[in-house]
């Protein structure tokens, strides 16, 4: 039998190598770290999984405030962005209901409308308008200027748009 070329003998070699740290790497040693896991630490090694109804629902990590119990916020923690998920962790408002950066008007209170729970309405403030506020808050709370462009002075969204006279 010949013996094969110098450069195909050290591009097979090369190959063999990668499939070898392939299996070792990408199989063996995460199934090795999970099992070892899973049998020091039962109960956190699948993460903070919510379950509701006996299905996964989403991370308790995730979407979280860090307020004290006023609500207030947190000084030594990051502070989130805005988002339609609302006040507690519900995973279903964190898709297409999401607020997005073309969400820069405020949607003001109709008097007299209700929602189909009968709640009054309260109109809808939009990302720029959240965004806005926040900033200038996280600004007071660190001591820092919170201000923003497009937003004004006490922390509102100025959108920047001219709007048709209504009836004509």
């Amino acid at each position: 039998m010949e013996r094969l070329p110098n450069t195909l003998r050290r591009h097979l070699a090369a190959v063999r190598a990668v499939a070898v740290l392939t299996v070792i790497l990408g199989g063996l040693y995460p199934l090795l770290v999970t099992g070892i896991a899973q049998v020091l630490l039962p109960h956190r090694a699948d993460g903070s999984i919510l379950r509701e109804g006996g299905r996964d629902v989403g991370s308790a990590l995730v979407g979280q405030s860090f307020t004290d119990k006023d609500g207030n916020p947190v000084e030594k923690y990051f502070q989130s962005r805005p988002s339609a998920a609302g006040d507690g962790y519900d995973p279903t408002s964190t898709a297409a209901s999401n607020l997005g950066p073309e969400d820069v008007l405020d949607t003001l209170p109709v008097a007299g409308a209700t929602d189909d729970e009968g709640n009054p309405d309260t109109g809808k403030q939009s990302l720029l308008t959240q965004v806005c506020a926040r900033s200038k808050a996280v600004g007071e709370l660190e001591g820092v200027s919170g201000a923003r462009p497009y937003c004004t002075a006490d922390g509102v969204g100025a959108v920047l748009k001219v709007f048709p006279a209504v009836g004509t």
